[in-house]
């Protein structure tokens, strides 16, 4: 869940079902569809937003469906949480966390085990989950990178900044879609480019590049979180843009420390960035030049030959 704008992890999820295998446990995060931890497979965190998770294998983490069935036969090593779906425990599961049922119904076969404790109800526990200071190089990485790419892009582009702000204020709406589009169709157009001989150049570098595209589009959200809260006083002398960054970037850090509110926010600012940028972008280019207005000289009036003075009369050299 901490390396939610991996490229090959965002394909799988647009496609609907992730599945991993045993030598690279990766965290798995759906949009829309199933995952299935087959046995004798592993897995990182597993967040399923609209569909089912199985597990029949191993989940080194925490499984997370908010909308849709649970079912365990195999080991979770952190909790289990469904929101509105029923929570399925086979036999041979095993729960080293807590089971959360927020709504569904929960059936317990013979020979399943859980370490925690099964709670029925709101899930509070996404605020504080057993193994939060796991993986704390990955989130280090994470801040790091993004404070640095948004200094980066104050210094070399503050104007840029200042229309990526400007667009939240006009054109949330349209953003928040763009945002949703560029976010799925990228991979998608990767995947696709790919498939094509001529394309394979272009599809891989895009590929390689995704992830920095979603690091670029979370840093303008922690920018204009930021430019939100902080706004520039009237004796200041200019809009105070690090300070305002630097208030967006700490609070979605600190969010981000959460194992899934911190995946949940890194892909809703990710894409949300990204649309404003796309925004702010076309805006600028439709934008029409400013008209510069002229006054044409009228050219002088023509003297008929026969009105010109003879050259005899002409005034010489003095």
């Amino acid at each position: 869940m901490r390396r939610v704008a991996s490229s090959l992890l965002l394909g799988t999820a647009i496609l609907g079902i992730a599945e991993t295998g045993p030598s690279t446990p990766r965290d798995q995060v759906v949009l829309s569809g199933d995952v299935v931890v087959a046995r004798g497979h592993t897995s990182g965190d597993v967040v399923v937003f609209h569909g089912s998770a199985r597990v029949a294998g191993t989940v080194h983490g925490s499984v997370v469906v908010l909308d849709g069935p649970v079912e365990v036969s195999g080991t979770v090593d952190g909790d289990v949480v469904s929101l509105t779906g029923p929570t399925s425990l086979l036999e041979g599961a095993r729960i080293k966390g807590d089971v959360w049922a927020a709504h569904g119904k929960v059936r317990i076969e013979v020979g399943a085990a859980i370490r925690g404790r099964l709670h029925r109800g709101t899930p509070l526990r996404l605020l504080a989950p057993t193994a939060l200071i796991t993986k704390l190089w990955v989130w280090v990485a994470i801040s790091s990178s993004t404070l640095l790419l948004g200094i980066l892009l104050l210094l070399l582009a503050p104007r840029a900044a200042d229309a990526v702000f400007a667009t939240v204020r006009d054109r949330t709406g349209p953003s928040v879609w763009w945002g949703l589009g560029l976010l799925v169709g990228l991979p998608i157009a990767s995947v696709l480019t790919v498939l094509t001989v001529v394309g394979i150049p272009f599809g891989v570098g895009l590929l390689l590049a995704l992830a920095f595209l979603y690091s670029v589009g979370y840093t303008w959200t922690a920018w204009v979180v930021g430019r939100a809260l902080i706004r520039p006083s009237r004796h200041a002398r200019g809009p105070r843009r690090y300070p305002a960054f630097l208030a967006g970037w700490a609070l979605l850090r600190a969010v981000g420390f959460v194992p899934v509110l911190g995946a949940v926010t890194w892909v809703a600012g990710a894409a949300f960035g990204l649309g404003l940028m796309a925004v702010a972008v076309w805006r600028h280019r439709s934008a029409a030049p400013p008209r510069v207005s002229w006054t044409p000289v009228p050219a002088p009036p023509r003297v008929p030959p026969e009105h010109l003075p003879a050259a005899e009369d002409r005034p010489g050299p003095t």
